[in-house]
């Protein structure tokens, strides 16, 4: 895959086989969400919740932009994106398990979370004055290749 040389990317895999360029528009306001999440819940219920709350963040947030893409391509982008404040064991156990809730309202709040996320990502999709951002093509044919498992963490 060719990329500008003003261009970042995203690598997932311990030898970069699958790249995303396109997180890097998302990239600020994942790192936000984690740090309000951190601020609001933390203490109040469990770090497994925490971390799928955040998950759940960002499969709203990048949902408007990958919305009729392959359902693999978006997974992997948003497991990309949890990788940024996640260790791999942690990412994997938000993405793929939803923990037991500490709290009465767990789930009214993910939804509100989630909501959120969605609402952000169409902003952002509206503010972009680069369409390209959002753009998988570039990325879809690195992620339908697949050669290894997404087992690294992103560098």
């Amino acid at each position: 895959m060719e990329l500008s040389g003003n261009e970042s990317k995203r690598c997932i895999g311990s030898s970069g086989d699958i790249q995303f360029p396109e997180t890097e528009g998302f990239v600020p306001r994942v790192e936000a969400a984690w740090s309000a999440l951190q601020r609001q819940y933390a203490g109040q219920i469990s770090e497994a919740e925490i971390d799928y709350f955040f998950a759940c963040f960002v499969f709203g947030l990048t949902t408007p932009a990958y919305t009729n893409q392959d359902p693999s391509l978006h997974f992997d982008v948003c497991r990309a994106l949890v990788l940024i404040k996640l260790p791999p064991d942690r990412a994997d156990a938000a993405l793929y398990s939803v923990p037991a809730p500490t709290q009465a309202g767990v789930e009214s709040a993910r939804e509100l979370i989630e909501s959120k996320g969605m609402k952000m990502g169409r902003a952002l999709q509206d503010e972009s004055s680069d369409p390209a951002i959002f753009s998988t093509a570039k990325a879809s044919s690195a992620a339908s290749a697949r050669p290894g498992s997404n087992e690294g963490n992103v560098q």
